[in-house]
C-alpha cells in the first residue's frame, strides 16, 4: 500500500494505492475508493466507474459517497453545478462561514460555506464531479 499527497491545480488530494492483482488496484482519493485497472506499473492508472465492492470498515475514515441520502448535518448543493475545488479534508475543524468547496454553476463560481462550527465527517464529492440541487456535498458534526 502506497500513500501520496498530490496537488493538482492547487487542490490537495490524499491518495492511497493498494495493488490487488497484476493489473488491478484499489485507489482511495480523499476517502473515496475506486477499483482501477492499469496496463503496467509504468502506465497511468485508469479509473473504473464502479466503487470498490468490499472495503473493511476500519479503513474508512468517513461515510461513503452520497447515494442521495443525507442527514441534517449535510451541506447540500444550492443548485446544479460542477465541483471545481475542495478546500477541506475529513477531520478538519471548520467554523461557520468557512469555505468548504467551490462549485461552478451558471458560469459563476459559488463558495459553499459551513453553516455551523464543527468537524468535517464526510466529503461526498470530488473535483470535476457534477452535482444535482440538494445533493449532499459535505457532512459536518
Amino acid at each position: 500500500m502506497n500513500k501520496f499527497k498530490i496537488t493538482i491545480d492547487e487542490n490537495n488530494f490524499d491518495v492511497t494505492v493498494n495493488v490487488t492483482d497484476h493489473n488491478k488496484a484499489t485507489v482511495e482519493v480523499n476517502g473515496i475508493s475506486y477499483d482501477v485497472v492499469y496496463e503496467s506499473k509504468n502506465a497511468p492508472v485508469t479509473p473504473v466507474v464502479r466503487k470498490a465492492a468490499a472495503i473493511p470498515a476500519a479503513t474508512l475514515h468517513h461515510a461513503p459517497a452520497s447515494t442521495g441520502a443525507s442527514n441534517k448535518n449535510s451541506i447540500k448543493a444550492p443548485l446544479p453545478g460542477t465541483i471545481s475545488a475542495i478546500n477541506v479534508k475529513v477531520g478538519d475543524r471548520v467554523k461557520r462561514g468557512d469555505t468548504l468547496l467551490v462549485m461552478e454553476a451558471m458560469k459563476m463560481e459559488n463558495n459553499i460555506m459551513a453553516n455551523s462550527d464543527g468537524q468535517v465527517k464526510a466529503i461526498h464529492v470530488t473535483v470535476g464531479q457534477s452535482v444535482s440541487q440538494e445533493e449532499a456535498l459535505v457532512d459536518i458534526a
